[in-house]
Parts: structure tokens; C-alpha cells; sequence
């Protein structure tokens, strides 16, 4: 799902003042050549499906998660969002794996490595990883270097406004050509917090995903973001969500079912700032 931004570490401090609701705020990335930021996620990913063919049913109970700690450095940059960055990942690292409810810790393929992120002109994006791994940790990796420009406005806005950023978000989706998306986002509040402007944003996701033998799978979630306004980048967020599988009459095989994911990031330095939209 989407990484947090990168700033220096500091100690939250007690004192908050809530921003008049008539006052409009500009959102934009602004990372720099060089700039480095250590950052710690984990996300967990639970599916729960049944299948049947001419009577015979298949029951898949999975779950796969990332517990990954990675240290980022900005080496291109293009309107504020990064286009290249090396990543070394934290040799603790580690995936975790399991069926029927039995999760068990396995080794993160990248723990321990470096690995150049390349965001292209066509926003596709690769990585510089010379072996395999699954499409969970791939998808994950690639992430990293999303620009958190996707989740802001194009214009200023005032607390209680909403904008749609369907446009932007979609292009880092991975979206077939008959997938759709719906993004909307929502400024909750802006408050002052040690010295700095915080913003608290939060995100609503509709998709519609197809995949083979025509299962359709219909995913909703919501993402909750701290932003610090000055830097224009995203310090915390959690993400979490579900999907579900439905198969037309005329196919042969039924899938139902769905996933549910739950995703928790944060730079480091920045653990006991509150995500809470009070």
C-alpha cells in the first residue's frame, strides 16, 4: 500500500492550536537531492475464498505480511516527488506466511540488501533487485517510491475540504485496462504540534479489479495521513480495507470471498504522534 514521507526525527510536544476552518493550506511534496529517512511499516494481508468447479470446492485461508524497516536516499527528483532512490533494507527485516490462521515468521528476500527505486516518465516503475520474489514484497518494494503527491490537492484548500484524486492515485495502481478507482481525499484538521503545521488527511478508496475466469473483486478502504506542511510530506499513516470476490452465473468456476489488509507506517522519530482525527 502507500510509504510515508521523510523527515528529520522529533519529540512531540504537548502543545496543539487547531487552524481556523477559513484558512486555506497548499499541500505539495518537496523532497531534495540527497535527503535521507529511515522508515518502519508493516502491513498484513489476510485472504479467505471458496472456489467450486462442477461441485468441487477449494478453500483458501492465507495470510502474508511485510515488517520491513528501510532507510531511503533521494537521488532524482522531479517537482518534488522523488524519481530515484537507493533503499537499503534493515537486516531484521522479515515477511511473515500462513494457512488456516497459522502465521510463521520467513526471511524478507530483500533484508539486508540496497536496492535502487526508478519512478519513469510514464510512472511506471522498477527496481534494481536481480532476483525473484512474490508479487506481494515486489509490489511492496515499488511502493516505497510513490510520490505522496498522489494524495494531495492541485490547488489550496480549507479544512473540511474534499478533492478527488483518482487521477493521480490510479497511476501507481497497477490497474488493468478495465480496472476502476475511486479516490477521494479529505483535509480533517491542521494543528500546530512542536513548532511545525501538522495535517491530518483522510483518504477513501472504491476499486473494481478483474481478474481471470471474470472474478470481479470490489475492494473498499480508508488511509488516515499526518502531513507536515512545510516539508509537504506525509509522516504517518495507516491504511485498512477489505475486498470482495463475485463470479458471473455462466462461469464455470464460483469464486467468493474476499481479503481484508491492514497497513501501519511511520518515520522514524515520529512513533508517538497521533493519527487520531480529534
Amino acid at each position: 500500500m502507500k510509504k510515508a514521507a521523510l523527515l528529520a526525527a522529533m519529540v512531540l510536544t504537548a502543545s496543539a492550536r487547531l487552524a481556523g476552518a477559513d484558512e486555506h493550506y497548499t499541500l505539495h511534496e518537496n523532497l531534495h537531492f540527497g535527503q535521507r529517512v529511515g522508515y518502519v511499516f508493516d502491513q498484513t494481508i489476510k485472504t479467505k475464498s471458496i472456489s467450486v468447479t462442477n461441485d468441487k470446492k477449494t478453500v483458501t485461508d492465507t495470510l502474508a505480511g511485510q515488517h520491513w524497516k528501510v532507510a531511503m536516499t533521494v537521488f532524482g527528483v522531479k517537482d518534488g516527488s522523488a524519481t530515484r532512490e537507493m533503499v537499503v533494507f534493515d537486516p531484521g527485516s522479515y515477511d511473515t506466511t500462513g494457512d488456516n490462521g497459522k502465521e510463521q515468521k520467513i526471511k524478507c528476500p530483500f533484508a539486508g540488501k540496497t536496492i535502487n527505486l526508478t519512478r519513469h516518465a510514464d510512472e511506471s516503475i522498477t527496481n534494481s533487485f536481480p532476483s525473484n520474489a512474490i508479487d506481494d514484497d515486489v509490489n511492496s518494494l515499488n511502493s516505497i517510491i510513490i510520490p505522496d503527491e498522489d494524495f494531495y490537492p492541485d490547488s489550496p484548500v480549507a479544512v473540511g475540504d474534499i478533492w478527488d484524486n483518482s487521477a493521480k492515485y490510479s497511476r501507481h495502481m497497477g490497474l488493468g485496462p478495465q480496472d476502476r478507482i475511486l479516490s477521494k481525499c479529505r483535509l480533517d484538521w491542521v494543528k500546530t504540534i512542536g513548532g511545525k503545521q501538522m495535517a491530518h488527511i483522510t483518504d477513501s478508496v472504491g476499486s473494481i479489479y478483474y481478474e481471470a475466469g471474470n472474478v470481479e473483486e470490489d475492494m473498499t478502504y480508508s488511509m488516515t495521513a499526518l502531513v507536515d506542511i512545510a516539508a509537504g510530506m506525509i509522516v504517518k499513516c495507516k491504511t485498512s480495507g477489505s475486498s470482495a470476490y463475485s463470479t458471473p452465473p455462466s462461469e464455470a468456476t464460483q469464486v467468493t470471498g474476499g481479503v481484508q489488509f491492514d497497513y501501519h507506517g511511520c518515520v522514524v522519530g515520529y512513533e508517538k504522534y497521533d493519527l487520531s482525527d480529534q
